[in-house]
């Protein structure tokens, strides 16, 4: 008695890869929208003591990350960036830090290598993911409106974890305005949330009208959080779009945005400016970059300097949020450097410099894309460039996952569409009949795929 299984081979392998692609997709949103409602989540969850939910999406995405990482397809250059990883992270140990910050660091980084291994599986998922996010910039809108016109109970929350006091929401002002940040933790990670979320939505957004409309609502989200430098990163990003197919004109522009992030903190180290202006200018609009170039970016070149960690940086662990969860004593740490290319170096010394520096041939690359994804990922990854001249954009975790899902695209081998090779037809020619001419030019091979549907 013959027995046939209730499916073949191949709908079993197909329904293993949906599995795939759904929980993967899940957990990309899972960590949106808990990056989305930080703020007011921390705070409703401590109420509960199930605040230990908010690491779930992030703790999801290094274990698929480890789950996925021997089957993904990657270059030498990508072994060779784990390895640095793995070095550097022993060097922090060496100049002091603990365990636990290189731990805590590889967790917060988790979004960016879960964007890098599983970004193919995302793309497949647009049309769910881009539903999720639309209802995100909603919600980031909303929340901005109530954190501006009511008083919510989560502004200027903070909680202890183990023996240090972290902010579950950051409740200042600047220039006599309130910093608002929404359901967020900070006005930073708002203002940068909506860019991205408007940015990734406006590859689907065919009417010209809405695209003006949702860029019109974008940019009175972010003014209204007081991020000045996340506001002129966006309307340069869109000044950007329309000169995509000028090929050396967007060379030009995305060298100078790269290039104008090393050369600020050089600027502010050559130049001697009037320590006084900080203060003078401090209820003019460019106060934040006067007090960068005067304070934040000398003082941590300094510091860094002085350790003698220039060369090879600090360390994988030792800059950043996980010096304020592990505080290392024996040295002086960086907890914020205000631009990301001082960051990296920081971290990673010459090899920091030349991970930012790197920015340029994603960009190009990202140019020659021609999909939604290429141009989505492309206006995303321009205005992360802009924004990273005054924030440490790497600790945003949404930030990250779209770093990652960026170079996925650009390391993903140049091949056929995403729907795949159309399956070969099988023809029953009878044996009788003369072969297929393969030599004439104008005809067209029959047991061969038409190309012109690719």
């Amino acid at each position: 008695m013959q027995t046939s299984l209730p499916y073949s081979p191949s709908e079993h392998r197909a329904t293993l890869a949906l599995n795939k692609s759904t929980i993967i997709v899940w957990v990309a949103i899972s960590l949106v929208l808990v990056e989305t409602f930080s703020g007011a989540m921390r705070f409703y969850l401590d109420q509960v003591g199930a605040s230990a939910l908010m690491y779930v999406p992030k703790a999801a995405c290094f274990a698929l990350f480890i789950l996925e990482l021997p089957h993904f397809r990657a270059s030498r250059g990508f072994w060779l960036g784990l390895l640095m990883l793995l070095t550097s992270g022993v060097l922090a140990m060496l100049h002091g830090a603990s365990l636990g910050n290189v731990g805590f660091a590889l967790f917060m980084y988790s979004p960016l290598l879960f964007g890098l291994v599983c970004g193919e599986h995302l793309e497949h998922r647009k049309r769910l993911l881009g539903l999720i996010i639309g209802l995100c910039l909603v919600a980031s809108l909303v929340g901005a409106g109530l954190d501006m016109f009511t008083q919510v109970p989560w502004k200027g929350y903070s909680y202890t974890l183990g023996d240090t006091e972290l902010s579950g929401n950051t409740a200042w002002s600047a220039g006599g305005a309130d910093r608002i940040a929404g359901f967020t933790r900070m006005s930073t990670s708002l203002s940068v949330l909506i860019a991205i979320y408007a940015l990734y939505l406006a590859a689907f957004t065919r009417s010209r009208l809405l695209l003006a409309g949702l860029f019109c609502v974008a940019i009175v989200g972010i003014y209204v959080s007081t991020n000045k430098s996340t506001v002129a990163a966006f309307i340069c990003t869109l000044l950007m779009l329309p000169f995509l197919r000028q090929r050396m004109t967007c060379r030009a522009l995305f060298f100078g945005a790269v290039a104008m992030g090393l050369a600020l903190p050089i600027i502010g180290l050559t130049m001697n400016f009037d320590p006084r202006l900080a203060s003078a200018y401090s209820d003019s609009s460019l106060a934040s970059l006067y007090d960068r170039l005067i304070n934040t970016w000398p003082m941590v070149v300094h510091s860094v300097h002085q350790q003698g960690w220039s060369l090879f940086g600090s360390g994988f662990g030792m800059v950043g949020s996980s010096v304020l969860l592990f505080p290392v004593y024996s040295a002086d740490t960086q907890a914020v450097c205000d631009n990301t290319a001082v960051y990296l170096w920081a971290a990673f010394g010459a090899v920091g410099v030349v991970l930012y520096a790197l920015q340029l041939p994603l960009l190009i690359a990202l140019r020659e894309k021609t999909s939604w994804m290429g141009r989505a990922l492309l206006s995303i990854c321009f205005c992360i460039a802009l924004v990273s001249w005054t924030t440490d954009v790497l600790e945003i975790p949404i930030a990250d996952l779209f770093i990652g899902l960026a170079i996925a695209h650009v390391l993903r081998r140049k091949a056929l569409p995403s729907t795949g090779m159309p399956e070969r037809r099988k023809i029953n020619r009878n044996p009788n009949d003369p072969a297929p001419d393969r030599r004439n030019p104008n005809g067209r091979n029959p047991y061969l795929p038409s190309f012109k549907t690719l």
